[in-house]
């Protein structure tokens, strides 16, 4: 591994291209959340200015509500990647998996609704409960409709969802659980399908504003896995959009040109194609 003071010059030098080309690189975001508790307070005309001002050209948008989407898609001109978030519409948000009949409720949704949806999510679940029926019903519906699936989980419910279902995509929320450079790399290995965002993570990432040794040294080997987020998932959280965007654009700025610019915006446009 390079000297930290030599790794950080190289990197601060590599990067000024990636922060010189704009005072704000578009980016695109893999994990937000509106809702309607949220809407009330922070309006699509709120939410249209906010991304617009931080340059996010496409985003994930996990919301329960057809409507919420088709506002936003209206609202908007960010490309809206709508994730169709289900678990507490059918009870508690760590319950979902011991819904004997999930799969044939979520599927009626998706048949219902006007909105084309391309993943399902945020799941919440821990390794006990990785052999709920719900799981399995879950994770057969994503595979048949080609859905990605969103999951914030321990690392034995990733183990076991490709165990079952080697073809499925999951989009590992926060870097996992446990969100250690050498844990998240052997996860990275062990399943090529799965890919990570990064929401919540700046404190680890970056520490006091330099970014941790082993986490720069894990985006150089694999910066086709990665994207940013924000999660949104209080009105708070969308009140506060521009200063954690600006906390992840900090790390950002320390990465090499190509690999800042995959992980900010072209991993997410590569894996969401606009359609």
């Amino acid at each position: 591994m390079q000297h930290p003071v030599r790794r950080s010059l190289l990197a601060l030098v590599l990067a000024l291209p990636f922060a010189a080309a704009s005072a704000e690189p578009r980016i695109f975001d893999a994990h937000l959340h509106y809702r309607p508790a949220v809407a009330e307070h922070f309006g699509i005309s709120d939410v249209a200015r906010t991304l617009a001002s931080n340059e996010v050209r496409g985003a994930i948008v996990m919301s329960p509500e057809d409507n919420l989407i088709r506002r936003l898609k209206a609202g908007t001109d960010t490309r809206i990647v709508p994730f169709l978030e289900v678990s507490q519409r059918l009870g508690k948000k760590m319950d979902w998996m011991h819904v004997e009949d999930l799969g044939e409720r979520i599927a009626r949704m998706l048949d219902d609704s006007e909105v084309k949806w391309h993943g399902l999510g945020e799941f919440h679940i821990l390794a006990d409960d990785r052999f709920g029926p719900g799981l399995e019903q879950l994770l057969d519906l994503a595979v048949a409709r080609d859905l990605t699936i969103m999951i914030h989980g321990d690392p034995a419910v990733i183990d076991h969802a490709y165990a079952t279902h080697p073809e499925v995509r999951i989009l590992w929320a926060h870097a996992g659980s446990y969100a250690y450079p050498p844990l998240v790399q052997d996860y990275l290995e062990r399943h090529p399908r799965m890919n990570m965002d990064l929401s919540m993570r700046n404190p680890r990432i970056n520490p006091e504003g330099q970014i941790d040794d082993d986490w720069f040294e894990l985006f150089l080997t694999h910066p086709d896995r990665f994207m940013i987020g924000v999660d949104t998932f209080t009105a708070t959280r969308w009140a506060q959009y521009t200063r954690l965007k600006d906390e992840t654009r900090a790390w950002l700025a320390q990465l090499p040109e190509d690999v800042a610019r995959a992980i900010a915006f072209e991993n997410g446009e590569r894996l969401f194609p606009a359609q």
